[in-house]
């Protein structure tokens, strides 16, 4: 199967107007994310009617100080973290009630939690082939997922995860919205899309994340500054503005990955990339301080890459990752970069008072 950009041709408008969701899913690396960050958007989707699936990557099992703290133990074994993910589960479920949707619109795939960045430099066969059964057998109008450019390593591995499991659909199962949401560090303005939240759709979000007990214990302020009054939301390829990796091209059977040269600090290279057939391509290097280019060899042309530069932090990333087409994928931009449009264009914002409409009479079928 080629690989190609996803383009939808549906208006702005009718993609990102409640009435067109229909069939929402949302992509969550942990029970909790589905309410910091779409708290709203699912609230609205049942508001209007719509069909939700949230998929959860991991059940957040490994999340020892907030289980030393609540179990009052220091030994954290297999046992204990199977029992902390079930509990975790337990609470995503009740976050969904919250929301007036029931449990069973919970998926959980049980990858390692603390660990996408690993499943996603391994090739991820096996996670991308049940992240894509999912897509598949959803059949989505809108897909919600973590933005590249997350500081979290879980959530921009989870961005970078879905991108690559679009790109695995069949044409006809890719007719949806794409749009991404940023829990770690700053939304960048304007977004593609605003949900303000009215004064109980506020307090629905705020019980919904008071239901992951677990991450209240040592996170509650931070927890709860997520219940805002707007939720934003980006397009999937939107990277900061200024990111170490600057554009890559292709120099016979190399990658060539421009840097910015900047700093003085080394750290490692990281690249996933994916040919014309869809085969996905995984290298790193050692980056020294200052350096201005890293080269890869690869068994095949590249259409698209996925870029990240990691220095040494503590946990947090500082730039996440970028996506890049090379010019031979289509018209290149002045960086040889192509982004994937997610059929929306420009900011746009919701009325509140539009979350309440009437019933609709009969289930129209999502588009395909």
């Amino acid at each position: 199967m080629a690989l190609t950009p996803i383009i939808s041709t549906a208006p702005q408008r009718l993609l990102l107007e409640p009435d067109a969701w229909e069939r929402v899913l949302v992509v969550a690396p942990h029970p909790d994310d589905e309410s910091l960050a779409t708290a709203n958007l699912l609230d609205r989707a049942r508001a209007h009617g719509a069909a939700v699936r949230v998929v959860f990557c991991t059940d957040g099992e490994s999340n020892p100080w907030p289980q030393r703290a609540l179990e009052r133990r220091w030994t954290i074994d297999a046992a204990a973290r199977r029992r902390w993910a079930a509990r975790r589960r337990d609470e995503a479920r009740a976050a969904l009630e919250c929301l007036g949707l029931p449990p069973r619109c919970a998926l959980f795939l049980h990858a390692p939690d603390q660990g996408l960045t690993r499943v996603l430099l391994a090739g991820g066969q096996e996670f991308l082939a049940r992240l894509t059964v999912a897509l598949e057998t959803w059949r989505p109008t809108m897909v919600a997922a973590p933005s590249l450019r997350d500081r979290h390593p879980d959530h921009s591995a989870a961005g970078v995860l879905v991108r690559l499991a679009v790109s695995r659909l069949p044409a006809a199962a890719r007719w949806f919205t794409e749009l991404a949401y940023v829990v770690h560090g700053p939304t960048p303005a304007p977004p593609a899309l605003s949900l303000p939240l009215t004064s109980a759709g506020l307090a629905r979000k705020r019980a919904a994340i008071l239901c992951h007990a677990t991450q209240l214990a040592l996170s509650r302020r931070r927890m709860l500054s997520h219940a805002v009054h707007t939720e934003r939301f980006l397009a999937p390829g939107t990277a900061r503005v200024r990111h170490p990796v600057r554009c890559v091209a292709m120099d016979d059977d190399a990658l060539v990955v421009g840097l910015d040269g900047e700093g003085l600090l080394g750290g490692r290279l990281y690249v996933v990339g994916q040919t014309a057939a869809g085969r996905v391509v995984v290298r790193s290097s050692t980056v020294r301080p200052r350096q201005r280019d890293a080269r890869f060899r690869v068994p095949a042309p590249l259409v698209r890459v996925f870029v990240k530069r990691e220095t040494s932090r503590l946990f947090f990333d500082g730039s996440g990752w970028r996506e890049l087409w090379l010019p031979r994928a289509g018209t290149p931009t002045d960086d040889g970069r192509r982004r994937a449009p997610a059929g929306v264009a420009a900011p746009y914002e919701i009325s509140p008072s539009r979350i309440s409409p009437p019933p609709r009479p009969g289930t129209r079928a999502a588009p395909r």
